[in-house]
């Protein structure tokens, strides 16, 4: 769950002649996240110095996050230590976004405009990491506006599946790709010309409510 809530919007000046909106927001969800995978990307690096500090003395970004010294104290003949005020540093925007506009001044529908501007260039982009549009590595014309064709259809339903996530609030709840996951779950069989679907969770019939689709049941 990603849910945002509205620290604030003003009306500020961007220079002498024009003004713009900004839109403040915080998602704790969002922060907390963030802050699970520096942590985890710091132990490992803290991790690999220790086992081995003159490899890793020299590395970018362990000395970003660490502070490796020579010591006649350790084994290893070095102490490897977290520099906590740097981790803090790069902490302090975790969770916030702001958006800015020249024209909208409500911030609930400039949060809507960005996700639907945003779901669509992600959209884009697992499109071009699943089918390979960034290579169409086909032979004919014909292959080739097939394969864009298919990708622009997939795009079209992205968006409006989240247009529905944004219209029944279901962004409270779920990211659109935990919704995926949760469908993804979904066990249907064919025996004898005859489909078969697994008995829905609460979670999925909640969904489908939802979309309005009904399974028949």
């Amino acid at each position: 769950m990603l849910l945002y809530v509205t620290s604030g919007s003003r009306w500020r000046p961007w220079d002498p002649q024009n003004k713009i909106y900004t839109h403040v927001y915080y998602s704790a969800v969002k922060a907390m996240g963030i802050r699970e995978d520096l942590y985890a990307s710091i132990a490992l690096l803290r991790e690999k110095a220790t086992e081995n500090p003159e490899k890793w003395i020299n590395d970018e970004e362990c000395r970003k996050y660490l502070v490796i010294r020579k010591s006649d104290k350790q084994a290893s003949g070095y102490t490897v230590s977290i520099r906590n005020d740097v981790v803090e540093k790069s902490l302090e925007t975790a969770g916030w976004v702001v958006l800015i506009s020249n024209d909208i001044s409500d911030a609930k529908r400039a949060m809507s405009i960005y996700r639907d501007k945003d779901v669509v260039e992600k959209g884009f982009l697992r499109l071009k990491n699943s089918i390979d549009l960034g290579r169409l590595r086909v032979h004919s014309d014909n292959a080739a506006q097939g394969k864009l064709f298919v990708g622009f259809i997939a795009s079209v339903i992205m968006s409006g599946i989240n247009q529905v996530m944004s219209d029944k609030d279901l962004y409270r709840k779920y990211t659109m790709k935990e919704l995926q996951r949760i469908l993804a779950k979904l066990r249907i069989q064919e025996i004898h010309e005859h489909i078969i679907i697994a008995p829905l969770t609460k979670e999925q019939r909640m969904i489908f409510e939802a979309f309005d689709i009904s399974l028949g049941e």
